[in-house]
C-alpha cells in the first residue's frame, strides 16, 4: 500500500475505530530504560486510577521485564495483541513539570520500583556504596560515541563539564573522599578521567562489569550524583533525590541534545544542582 493511502488509513482508523476503552502508549523501539520509564511510570499512574492504559512491549523491554517482575508485566502488551479498537497514543511522557513532578515520581518508586527489589541495598556490591562524602560520576559513552549521528547530537567536552560539575557538588555537599566512576564506557574512563584523582581523597572506577541494573542501584543509593545526559543517568538522579531528600546534591548538565530545545534538557527536576554552562559552551570538542 502506498504510505499516503496507509497514513489516510490509520488517520480514518484512529477517528472511527480506535474508540475502545484501553490505550495504548505506543512506546518507540529506539527507546531503553531511561525512556520507556517514564512510559511506564504515566500508565502505571493513570492505572492507578482506573484507567485502562498499557505500554506497547519493545525489545528493549525484554532485557528488563525479568528485573521488575509481574508488576511491569501487567503494564505492556505485545504487539500481536494490541486490538484494532485500542487507542494509540504516540506522544512522549518525559517532560518534567507539563508530565510529572516530584510526587508522581515518588508515588512511582514507592509504588512500583521499590516493591520490585530493583533498588534493594544488597544489590549494591560494598565496595560501591557511596558514603555521605563520596560523589558518584555517570559517563554516558556506548551509543552516544559510538553512532556518529548521537555523537553530534549529544557529545561535548566531558572534561570541561565535570571540571565544572565537582566544583558545584562541593559547594552544595562539601569536600569530596571518594568519587566512583560508572559508566557503560569504563575503559575510556580509565584512560581520560584520572585527572579526577586530584579532586578527591581517593579515585574508583567500577570496572568490574556490574550489569546496568546494579549501576542504577548505585547511583540511587549515593546521596551526592554528577550525572550525564543521558535518561538512565536522570532515573538515578531521580531515584537519589526520592531517597536521599536531598536533591540539590545531584549535579546535572543543562544541555541534552542539540535537535530540541536549543540543547536544554527538559527531563531535569529543578531542585537539581543544574549546570548552565561550561567553558567550551557545550559544544564538540575538537
Amino acid at each position: 500500500m502506498h504510505w499516503r493511502a496507509r497514513k489516510a488509513l490509520d488517520r480514518c482508523q484512529d477517528r472511527w475505530v480506535r474508540r475502545g476503552p484501553r490505550t495504548v502508549l505506543w512506546t518507540q523501539p529506539t527507546a531503553h530504560l531511561g525512556n520507556f520509564l517514564y512510559d511506564w511510570m504515566h500508565a502505571w499512574d493513570m492505572r492507578r486510577r482506573g484507567a485502562d492504559v498499557v505500554c506497547l512491549r519493545t525489545p528493549a523491554m525484554d532485557r528488563w521485564l525479568p528485573v521488575f517482575g509481574a508488576a511491569a508485566a501487567e503494564l505492556v502488551v505485545d504487539a500481536r495483541d494490541v486490538r484494532l479498537t485500542d487507542r494509540r497514543e504516540k506522544g512522549l511522557h518525559n517532560e518534567f513539570g507539563p508530565h510529572f513532578d516530584e510526587q508522581d515520581l515518588a508515588r512511582f518508586i514507592e509504588g512500583f520500583l521499590e516493591p520490585s527489589g530493583m533498588l534493594d541495598l544488597e544489590r549494591v556490591p560494598t565496595a560501591l556504596r557511596a558514603g555521605e562524602q563520596d560523589v558518584v560520576v555517570n559517563v554516558r559513552r556506548g551509543d552516544y560515541v559510538s553512532n556518529e549521528a548521537n555523537w553530534r547530537n549529544y557529545g561535548f567536552d566531558v572534561d570541561d563539564y565535570l571540571r565544572v560539575a565537582l566544583a558545584r557538588s562541593v559547594e552544595v555537599g562539601g569536600p569530596v573522599g571518594r568519587i566512583i566512576v560508572v559508566s557503560d564506557g569504563i575503559e575510556w574512563c580509565r584512560q581520560h578521567l584520572s585527572w579526577l584523582a586530584g579532586h578527591c581523597e581517593s579515585l574508583q572506577f567500577e570496572d568490574a562489569g556490574q550489569p546496568p541494573e546494579v549501576h542504577l542501584a548505585v547511583l540511587a543509593h549515593a546521596s551526592r550524583l554528577v550525572l550525564a545526559n543521558s535518561t538512565f543517568s536522570y532515573w538515578g538522579g531521580y531515584l537519589s533525590a526520592w531517597r536521599s531528600r536531598r536533591p540539590e546534591q545531584v549535579v546535572a548538565p543543562w544541555f541534552h541534545i542539540r535537535t530540541d530545545l536549543g540543547g536544554a534538557a527538559w527531563q531535569l527536576d529543578p531542585r537539581w544542582s543544574i549546570v548552565r554552562d561550561i567553558p567550551t559552551g557545550w559544544a564538540l570538542p575538537d
